[in-house]
């Protein structure tokens, strides 16, 4: 399987659906591949590409697995799965086309329709407000498997040594049927363990961890820890939330234990994202499913970091109350 195609074997790329500081993406009709089921969409980076041995390494973690990963990388990620070179240069990437069931069909207070990627932004937001703007209305249950598929994907990620980085609440997109699903976007900004990003990994404001922007597995936990505190707990101030206490109804002593290692600022206390996939498989199982498909994780206890959070002044950053 090879990793790079050539600019001019997509043919004539079809129509525009996105556009943001560093690319523009086209539909891809033209190509089909026989790795990947569906259409694909074209990633044209502007300007010159300032990482293209990046983009391979990262392509090259996909067409490396074996067709069992390779399907599951599929369902939580849109990863690029070509690179796209035109006079040797690098000028984009290949990526499955995301699936429709990840968009929102609704109604804007002006009238007009829209049709918008469902991202998790839209899970921090009181459930009523959501409901007026056209999002979906979710249970507890719901919210709880959502972060279930989160956890599931970082760990997948994490087991295969990547560092997805920015979890933010537009990152990742997820749906209620069949299945609470999450798919991870911006996948050609991840970091392979062990190499550098090929751009530099940023966290969006108000996700930013307590280390700094060095951003590692720890970091991916540390933000699926606040990404949980959110979602659980929608409505005012849940954007920005970082205090345990909010979510303590909502948790078991495990999950709280979780919750609370998680967002310590000691980045070796925080557990792997795999014990936070097998705690939320156990509270939430898959539709149909009779048994968790997970082993358990069992975790060394760490101290637990309860104080909450607030801003210092000086840095921005956040940091515990004392």
């Amino acid at each position: 399987m090879t990793d790079e195609v050539d600019l001019a074997e997509l043919g004539e790329v079809g129509r525009q659906i996105g556009k943001g500081g560093q690319a523009i993406v086209y539909l891809a009709p033209g190509l089909t591949l026989p790795d990947v089921s569906g259409p694909l969409v074209y990633k044209a980076y502007l300007g010159q590409q300032s990482a293209p041995h990046g983009l391979r390494a990262i392509v090259r973690v996909r067409s490396a697995m074996d067709t069992r990963d390779r399907q599951r990388l599929d369902t939580v990620a849109a990863w690029p799965v070509r690179v796209v070179r035109c006079e040797g240069r690098v000028v984009g990437v290949l990526m499955p086309l995301i699936p429709d069931s990840f968009f929102q069909e609704r109604f804007l207070p002006t009238g007009r329709p829209s049709r918008d990627p469902r991202e998790a932004q839209n899970l921090f937001v009181a459930p009523e407000l959501a409901v007026r703007l056209g999002m979906p209305s979710l249970t507890g249950a719901d919210r709880m498997a959502v972060c279930r598929d989160l956890a599931g994907a970082l760990s997948f990620l994490h087991d295969k040594g990547i560092v997805y980085g920015d979890v933010n609440a537009k990152n990742e997109l997820f749906r209620l049927a069949p299945e609470p699903t999450v798919m991870l976007v911006d996948c050609d900004a991840v970091r392979i363990r062990g190499s550098a990003a090929v751009v530099r990994q940023l966290s969006a404001p108000d996700w930013d961890p307590p280390e700094g922007a060095v951003l590692t597995q720890a970091t991916d936990v540390y933000k699926l820890a606040l990404f949980v505190l959110r979602v659980l707990t929608p409505g005012p101030q849940a954007s920005t939330a970082r205090d345990p206490e909010r979510v303590r109804r909502m948790l078991d002593g495990a999950g709280w234990d979780l919750l609370a290692r998680s967002l310590s600022v000691r980045a070796k206390d925080r557990p792997p994202a795999s014990a936070w996939y097998a705690y939320l498989a156990r509270r939430t199982p898959r539709r149909g499913s009779t048994a968790v498909d997970v082993a358990r994780v069992a975790e060394p206890r760490a101290p637990m970091v309860t104080s909450g959070w607030r801003r210092d002044p000086a840095t921005g950053r956040w940091v515990p109350a004392t």
